[in-house]
This record gives C-alpha cells, sequence and structure tokens, in this order.
C-alpha cells in the first residue's frame, strides 16, 4: 500500500511512531493495527480498526546498519482520512460473451449478488466496460457488461469495485495488496481509481484514531 494524500487533498503525508515488539517483522506498506497497544499486521479479513500503512521496514532481527531493525518504535502513516493506493485486484476469466465475462467462483470468491455493479472491468488489450450487473451461480460468476471483446478462458482481467465498495475483498498474502473474496475487508473502501497505472484507492472506513464511516458496524 503506497500513501497518496489526505481526503481533503493534501499530499505531504506524514508518519508518526508507535510502540512495536521488538520482534514483530513489519515490511513498509503493510496494513496494520494495534494489539494490546503495539503495532501488528492487519489479518487478511480484518474486521476492527486499523491503524494505518506501515512506513518502514522492521524485519524484527538485529541489523548493525539499522538500529530500528530490530527497535520498539515502528512509523506509521496514520491519519484517519488518509487516501493511499495499492494495485487494482485481477482475476483470470473462464469465458464469455461480446456482454458478459465469466470466472470461476474459485478465481473471483463472491456470492453476494450485485456487488460489483458501478465498477469497472479491464481487459487484457486494455478496454474499459463498466459493471452493469454482477451475478453469482454454484461454479460460475458473470460479469454483465457493455457489447465489446469477448473474454477468452485464462484472459487476465483487472477489476475495479465501484467507489465506496466494502466487503469483497481481503488482503493479499504480503498484507499489501487486494484478493477478490467473499470473506473481506469490512474496514477499508474504495474511494477511487488510478486507471493509467492500474491502482485503486482506498480509506479506512474503522480507524483506530477516530472512525470515519458512522454507519460502519
Amino acid at each position: 500500500m503506497k500513501p497518496i494524500q489526505n481526503a481533503g487533498g493534501y499530499v505531504g503525508c506524514t508518519a508518526r511512531p508507535y510502540p512495536i515488539a521488538y520482534n514483530t517483522a513489519i515490511s513498509a506498506g503493510t496494513v496494520v493495527k494495534l494489539s494490546g497497544g503495539l503495532v501488528v499486521q492487519a489479518a487478511a479479513n480484518e474486521t476492527t480498526a486499523i491503524l494505518g500503512i506501515a512506513a518502514e521496514n522492521h524485519p524484527g532481527t538485529a541489523d548493525a546498519l539499522n538500529l530500528r531493525a530490530n527497535g520498539t518504535e515502528i512509523l506509521v502513516y496514520d491519519n484517519p482520512e488518509l487516501v493511499f493506493e495499492c494495485p487494482a485486484p485481477t482475476f483470470a476469466a473462464s469465458g464469455g460473451s461480446a456482454t458478459t465475462v465469466t470466472a470461476a467462483t474459485s478465481a473471483v470468491a463472491s456470492t453476494t449478488a450485485d456487488i460489483f455493479n458501478g465498477g469497472f472491468l479491464v481487459s487484457p488489450k486494455g478496454n474499459k466496460r463498466a459493471i452493469t450487473d454482477f451475478a453469482n451461480a454454484s461454479s460460475t460468476n458473470t460479469f454483465t457488461v457493455p457489447s465489446g471483446e469477448t473474454a477468452a478462458a485464462s484472459d487476465v482481467y483487472t477489476c475495479y469495485p465501484p467507489v465506496g465498495f466494502i466487503t469483497g475483498y481481503r488482503l493479499n498474502t504480503t498484507f499489501d495488496g487486494l484478493i477478490l473474496s467473499n470473506t473481506g475487508l469490512s474496514n477499508i473502501k474504495v474511494v477511487g481509481y488510478d486507471f493509467e497505472r492500474k491502482m485503486v484507492r482506498l480509506m479506512a472506513v474503522l480507524h483506530a484514531l477516530g472512525t470515519q464511516d458512522k454507519d460502519a458496524t
């Protein structure tokens, strides 16, 4: 994850120190939270408040060239209004038609109808189409899009979930990107895109220093 600006447009992102256990390993760009007053890595499907984005590496082992490597502080971008970004999630299509793109439920692990409506799919050729419907079946999910190129099996599509999207993704295995998933985050939401760079922009819904979305539960 990379900090971009705050919600008001200010681009001067700053980080502050927080306590961390000396042997906790955290990489810069990782989504982090507080646990027992200490910074730890957020869970892949975190549902509690996050603190922000780690601003430095903390490998948790001694390094003669970096005394902070196993120190008891770590810098975190902790602004509750921080806008940050990561690569937009991708999936391999299983096929489709001129107006649909299909994917196995193992590739797009979501069973919530219409959850992607209002978002966008971008094909390997760079064609962007709005998602007008999302339907789930036992083994296949179907995105409905305006008429265009026909998806072939194994074509890798980039998915831009709709603005306000919350629960249809989880953190990846390195905890600095997103994977489409039904067991998703409920504390990070989509707030925008950078299509040229294939990035999705995000904000905290639940934050340790203040809840951004008062309706969030």
